[in-house]
């Protein structure tokens, strides 16, 4: 038979009505696990929730004026530097939500040795959820009052207030006797001003299985946070990853909401400088234009463009009736049309060139001489000898003015 069907065994009861989720857990006191010579384990649709007396556990209830779970853990671990010391990974620390809204957070913090459960856990395997013992129990007095389980290992108690443990304590059994425990509990509820109007006092070689199962399916059912609740190392590492994840979380969505914001300030912020200055964008082009030209216009582009060209023209060239004239004037004064003939005039608006012919060199250069009298600029471009003892030329004629612009 193997370990999990010898479980079975000790915690088979008669299923009533509908199968629900209570169904599926099982409760295993610290007995019931030493008759198991092997380790135990949870079968793959079932629960097992093993009830230990723990020598290092202690539980402290909190209230805290925030809901988020990632803030909860770390407002705890400051509250209790003290009891977890700088070496905190020694101690497992388990919070227990019992309430909880958008604006508080109230429940139990469980702390307990790591090395105490991982010993446990060495015995037991994975996937068993471990329990204090007295918690299976606290459905019988209503949420209210003290819990007190006693075993051959020793004695431990819990105090409970509206389903909150406030208070745990252990003793070994030669040290402290069920009677003593629960007058320490009672003084203590007294010194608090704590009502104590049940106490449920539990023997744990003597409580029958079923009695166990009642109970503590009962707790879960009217106890809130007892469904959350584990005292395993892979319970606390699990619940201490989500905590951080949501706080990484949170953070992060805050940043972005953060930045949107500021984005959204800034959009809106040019939005409005953009509306507000819309005139004054719109009179720029007219008033640079007015400014630079000394006069308006209704359209600044265009005539800028017009202004500009007519800069590189205005002054500096001839026009065809101005070139004309002045040739006709210096080539009266040249030398006699037998010497020299015209043979092509190219007009242009800036540069003006006349070729033809002459009989010698001395009769271009009177003719280049008589236009430079007589308006242009004047250049030998090109001399060639021709047959027949003749020469063409080529006389580049420029205005004066363009002439000094260059």
């Amino acid at each position: 038979m193997t370990v999990y069907n010898k479980l079975k065994c000790l915690f088979s009861l008669e299923k009533q009505g509908s199968a629900g989720m209570d169904d599926n857990i099982r409760f295993c006191t610290e007995a019931d696990f030493d008759n198991c010579p092997a380790q135990m384990s949870s079968a793959q649709n079932e629960r097992m929730v093993l009830l230990l007396q723990l020598k290092t556990l202690s539980v402290s209830s909190f209230s805290l004026p925030f809901g988020k779970n990632g803030r909860v853990r770390e407002a705890l671990a400051m509250s209790f530097k003290p009891l977890l010391g700088n070496e905190d990974d020694s101690m497992l620390m388990i919070p227990q939500i019992i309430e909880q809204s958008s604006e508080m957070t109230a429940g139990a913090v469980w702390f307990v040795s790591k090395d105490e459960i991982e010993k446990i856990e060495t015995r037991t395997g994975d996937g068993i959820t471990f329990w204090p013992a007295s918690m299976a129990l606290v459905s019988e007095i209503k949420g209210n009052g003290l819990v007190i389980w006693n075993s051959e290992k020793g004695t431990s108690g819990t105090l409970f207030k509206n389903g909150t443990p406030l208070l745990y304590r252990w003793t070994p059994s030669s040290e402290c006797s069920v009677n003593e425990l629960e007058r320490w509990f009672t003084e203590y509820s007294r010194s608090m001003d704590i009502p104590l109007f049940n106490i449920r006092t539990v023997e744990s070689s003597a409580i029958p299985s079923g009695e166990i199962q009642r109970a503590g399916k009962e707790t879960l059912r009217s106890i809130r946070g007892a469904a959350s609740l584990d005292l395993s190392t892979k319970s606390a590492d699990s619940v201490r990853k989500m905590e951080s994840f949501f706080a990484t979380a949170y953070s992060t969505a805050r940043a972005a909401l953060l930045l949107g914001l500021l984005f959204l300030l800034l959009s809106t912020v040019t939005l409005f400088y953009a509306i507000l200055n819309k005139n004054a964008f719109e009179k720029a082009p007219f008033e640079i234009y007015q400014i630079a030209f000394g006069e308006s216009s209704n359209h600044p582009l265009a005539s800028s463009s017009t202004k500009i060209k007519n800069l590189s023209i205005n002054g500096t060239n001839m026009s065809l009736e101005q070139t004309l004239s002045n040739l006709a004037a210096a080539w009266k004064t040249s030398v006699s049309s037998d010497s020299v003939r015209l043979d092509t005039i190219r007009y242009g608006t800036e540069r003006t060139e006349v070729q033809g012919t002459a009989s010698k060199t001395e009769s271009i250069e009177s003719l280049r001489d008589s236009l430079g009298k007589n308006g242009f600029t004047s250049k030998i471009i090109d001399i060639q000898q021709i047959s027949g003892s003749g020469m063409r030329f080529s006389i580049g004629l420029e205005s004066p003015e363009r002439k000094g612009q260059k």
